[in-house]
């Protein structure tokens, strides 16, 4: 029998091999060098074999670029989007043209969105007894919890349908090695149902012995519903596999499969990192499911430095909320929700308000980037803040320069070393702008920092799947989670101060340091940021 499981482990190993190039070669750079080979064949075509025709040529071109940047100014958005598209299209308006439908046009794209309001809709009736059931009410509520601290914050969240409760239990997790065998635990104790969804889920040792764990819950009688996206768990989301998880018992659902060479979704990605068991546990953070993220067996970087949290109560309704919304996304039909969520939550003697919150492409409210703005523009003695990537827009820059300006200490841990080269690149050219004006920059040296924390002056925090970039913050599903007046600030903030003994801090002049060929490739593309 062992051998068999062993067998079936090694089938689906050589599959991950040879879907990996097929889908993420396919998908996107088959189809941007495709482009740009057609517009060079067009151009040296005109100017060997139709010379005279060569002014027609650029007429045309220079037609289209100017039809285009006239859409783009017109269109409603940030600046920086608008720029980073303009740039191409002055010297390849064909590509471009062909680029831009392919990044932001997707005929289902309405659709989606009505489905989702729809689904908002279902989900946010089924309150439990204990929350106020009208808008009205629940806005009264946060007069009562806010104490004038943040009250402001919660308001606009409580408009949102994301709800502040009291009397939940949180557990913090420092690292993934801490976190992992208590989700073991906490799965070797579902009754009812788990509810897991992440954008990687890698086929590693780890995620076999966490599906070891949930196949022996599930001959009990649990439900479990597994939810992976199309482009971050390349191997996961094949349809090999997927047949392979419902074959053990699994309920499996892929976010916007990648199909090579058609797939025109390639941003909204659901990048959310959530654990639902029994509707009364939640986990979330920045952690995925793979051995990389619990500093398991051989990986790219020496340690993976990391955090999440565990949410027990009344909180773990808006974490049920945001599951079954993305799981009905892309269903034929809509199904009835009423038995996943409790009527009634157990109390905790925990102090603090915890506020879970998800965010989307189709809302169009930049939920999590206002968090952030709020936490910054608020913030009165520090912030501190850890993020793997640094790739904002104006507004975010200014804030944070801003809130130095006014004295505030502000500190931000990123990565010593690159997880994604161009990305990384940019970055350094954010973090020069940063340290020249005041903020203190800590670069991580133990191995790759991908916690995403803001923690402000003890009284507020927040915790989740949102970076500090463009797909985060405007493109992709998010989730994380607000506190305020809560003992897990005091754990983040402790658990940041030791951070900083793993750090260097970057000194006015370490940029003209780093090797030319980073501060070219940052320089070059930061206009392009946007679209990393």
């Amino acid at each position: 029998m062992k051998k068999k499981k062993k067998l079936n482990y090694e089938i689906i190993k050589d599959k991950k091999r040879f879907k990996f190039f097929y889908r993420n070669v396919y998908s996107r750079l088959i189809i941007n060098f495709f482009f740009i080979g057609i517009q060079i064949f067009i151009l040296s075509f005109f100017v060997l074999r139709l010379e005279k025709y060569l002014e027609l040529y650029f007429g045309l071109s220079l037609t289209l670029s100017a039809s285009f940047m006239i859409y783009m100014v017109n269109k409603n958005g940030r600046n920086e989007f608008k720029l980073a598209w303009i740039v191409p299209m002055i010297f390849v308006p064909l590509f471009s043209i062909a680029a831009y439908l392919m990044y932001h046009t997707n005929r289902d794209s309405l659709h989606h969105s009505k489905r989702l309001s729809l689904l908002r809709e279902k989900t946010q009736i089924l309150l439990p007894a204990s929350i106020p059931q009208t808008l009205p009410e629940q806005k009264q509520l946060v007069k009562t919890l806010s104490k004038n601290h943040a009250a402001d914050l919660m308001y606009y969240l409580t408009d949102n349908f994301f709800f502040p409760y009291k009397n939940c239990n949180i557990k913090y997790f420092s690292c993934g090695e801490d976190f992992f065998p208590n989700l073991l635990e906490a799965i070797h104790h579902a009754q009812k149902y788990i509810f897991l969804e992440f954008f990687i889920i890698e086929a590693d040792s780890s995620w076999n012995e966490i599906m070891n764990a949930l196949q022996e819950r599930i001959k009990n009688g649990v439900e479990v519903r597994v939810l992976c996206d199309g482009m971050g768990s390349p191997v996961a989301s094949t349809s090999y596999y997927q047949k392979y998880l419902k074959s053990k018992g699994f309920d499996s659902r892929v976010f916007v499969p990648i199909i090579p060479v058609f797939s025109t979704h390639l941003n909204n990605r659901d990048h959310r990192k959530m654990i639902i068991i029994d509707g009364e546990t939640a986990f979330t953070g920045g952690l995925n499911i793979a051995n990389e993220y619990f500093n398991r067996g051989k990986n790219r970087f020496p340690y993976w430095k990391d955090n999440a949290v565990q949410i027990q109560g009344n909180a773990v309704h808006t974490f049920i909320q945001l599951f079954l919304q993305n799981w009905n996304l892309f269903s034929k039909e809509i199904e009835d929700f009423s038995s996943y969520f409790p009527t009634s939550y157990k109390e905790f003697n925990f102090p603090g308000i915890t506020i879970p919150y998800g965010d989307d492409f189709y809302n169009n409210k930049d939920i999590a980037e206002n968090i952030y703005l709020y936490i910054i523009n608020n913030a009165k003695k520090y912030l501190n803040i850890t993020t793997p990537y640094i790739l904002i827009d104006n507004q975010l820059q200014e804030a944070l320069l801003f809130a130095v300006a006014r004295g505030v200490d502000v500190s931000i841990i990123v990565p010593s070393v690159p997880d994604h080269l161009i990305t990384f690149s940019i970055g350094k050219t954010f973090l020069e702008t940063f340290v020249n004006n005041g903020v203190k920059v800590y670069l991580y040296q133990k191995g790759f920092i991908h916690a995403k924390t803001f923690i402000s002056d003890d009284q507020i925090a927040t915790i989740g799947s949102v970076n500090l970039d463009y797909r985060s913050l405007y493109h992709h599903f998010e989730n994380g989670v607000v506190f305020i007046d809560s003992p897990v600030i005091v754990s983040a903030k402790k658990d940041f101060d030791e951070e900083l003994k793993d750090c260097i801090q970057m000194q006015k002049g370490d940029y003209k340091k780093i090797p030319p060929y980073i501060r070219f490739i940052g320089r070059l593309f930061r206009i392009f940021a946007p679209l990393f």
